[in-house]
């Protein structure tokens, strides 16, 4: 059985978490909205600055690997700062299947509960494991995104998602 740490990253993580970023980001590039090759361009110091101004989640498996993160961004505007954006989402292949997704969706709508009344995110229309999970939170589909990403010559659609904390 497979136990998982979940922890708020800072910027010491910088490091670790470029890894498991740019394996997301190569891996699944049709899963985010950033290019391997943008990313790849980011000192550490960038993202390190990153995750200090988002709350980044890791899981971290017994052997102290980084095998799944998770990030939240709070709108910084006055008229948006009750909403709350989950981005970045990743786990690693070997750690899939475990629970590690549950306990990082729900470190992150912790999070963003504690500030915010509405929490949104986006999420490739193909990836339906991943929109059970969303669901399985409470959040709905509220539109589809046609064309929203192009990798290569295919385009990819995005379903976007919301759970809104206060009823």
């Amino acid at each position: 059985m497979h136990r998982f740490h979940i922890r708020r990253l800072d910027r010491d993580d910088a490091s670790i978490f470029r890894d498991i970023r740019l394996e997301g980001l190569a891996s699944h590039p049709e899963a985010f909205g950033a290019s391997y090759e943008e990313e790849l361009e980011y000192s550490e110091a960038q993202l390190g600055d990153r995750i200090e101004s988002n709350a980044v989640f890791g899981g971290f498996a017994d052997d102290g690997t980084l095998a799944g993160v998770i990030a939240v961004a709070r709108s910084r505007g006055a008229k948006m700062r009750h909403i709350a954006s989950i981005w970045g989402m990743y786990v690693r292949l070997e750690a899939r299947g475990t629970g590690l997704s549950r306990l990082l969706m729900a470190a992150a709508v912790d999070e963003a509960r504690t500030t915010c009344r509405s929490i949104r995110l986006s999420v490739v229309s193909s990836n339906r494991a991943a929109i059970r999970l969303y669901e399985s939170f409470g959040f709905k589909a509220w539109a589809i995104d046609t064309e929203a990403l192009k990798v290569g010559d295919v385009y990819h659609d995005e379903t976007l998602m919301r759970l809104d904390t206060v009823s």
